[in-house]
């Protein structure tokens, strides 16, 4: 005695239905072109990253520039001085950038320089 399935016609349907609605929203999405998306691509030949701790980034940053990390600067609307100290620099002359390694924000910023240059207001 045999026994048979009986397969239930358009069980597949509903998956396959789903599958292509993805497929093809996923292919649309890859191609949409909105004010707020772009692509930017740089590339950066030769360049070196040195991970330092403070003291010596403060002493290369003397060596490179011949200038102190640590400042006073007197800001437009304040008679009182800021401190300033150099966290970290890209060097445009060697194409090193110089950071702490764990600090992404100050890698990220120097990073920036390397690809963008420079963007600080005149100091």
């Amino acid at each position: 005695m045999s026994h048979r399935t009986k397969k239930r016609r358009g069980s597949r349907r509903p998956a396959a239905s789903c599958l292509l609605t993805w497929l093809l929203l996923l292919a649309l999405q890859g191609c949409s072109t909105g004010p707020d998306r772009y692509v930017e691509k740089y590339e950066v030949k030769g360049l070196t990253i040195v991970f330092l701790d403070e003291t010596s980034l403060k002493e290369r940053w003397k060596q490179v520039t011949g200038l102190e990390a640590v400042n006073f600067k007197v800001q437009m609307n304040s008679t009182l001085p800021v401190v300033r100290t150099v966290q970290g620099f890209f060097d445009y002359t060697s194409n090193t950038l110089y950071c702490p390694k764990w600090n992404f924000k100050v890698c990220g910023h120097e990073l920036h320089h390397a690809v963008l240059g420079h963007f600080h207001a005149a100091e």
